[in-house]
Order: C-alpha cells, then structure tokens, then sequence
C-alpha cells in the first residue's frame, strides 16, 4: 500500500515539473537571431516581425526580444502587409 501511494506521488510530481517546464517555456524570451534560426525565417522577415506593432516585443532590452507565447500567437494569425514589398 505504502509503495503504491509512493508511486502515484512520484507521478504527481513528475507531471507538475513538466508543466511548470511548459509554462517557463511560454514565457521565454527570444531575440531576432533566434527567432531566425529556431523558426527557420529570413532575418529580414523576423525584423519585420519585430517591427510589426501588432508583436509585443520589448524594445528596453538590447537586443530586443519577444515572448514565445506572444510569437506564437502572433504567427497563427495572417499578415500579408509583412510579404508587400515596401
């Protein structure tokens, strides 16, 4: 009894440091020369991106870096102002 009630704690914890992984994961921050390379897009297209208004990127940290929750979120959204060629 006392070995089954050890297993299910050790599941338990288990399961709660993945998820706080996860969610330390949401709010990782990412600069443009990783967003390039994780994401596979051209660094002019992610510098776009990181002038977009629409992408929360915070500009007081040098280099400038975004949450990967806000990236994300962003990127399931449509910008075809970002493909004109201007």
């Amino acid at each position: 009894m006392e070995k089954e009630i050890l297993a299910e704690i050790k599941k338990t914890n288990e399961l709660l440091q993945q998820q706080i992984k996860q969610n330390e994961a949401q709010y990782e921050l990412l600069t443009i020369e990783q967003v390039h390379t994780e994401f596979d897009i051209g660094t002019n297209m992610v510098q776009k991106m990181f002038n977009d208004p629409e992408l929360p990127v915070q500009r007081y940290t040098k280099p400038f870096k975004v949450s990967r929750q806000a990236l994300n979120e962003y990127m399931t959204k449509r910008h075809d102002y970002l493909c004109e060629g201007k």
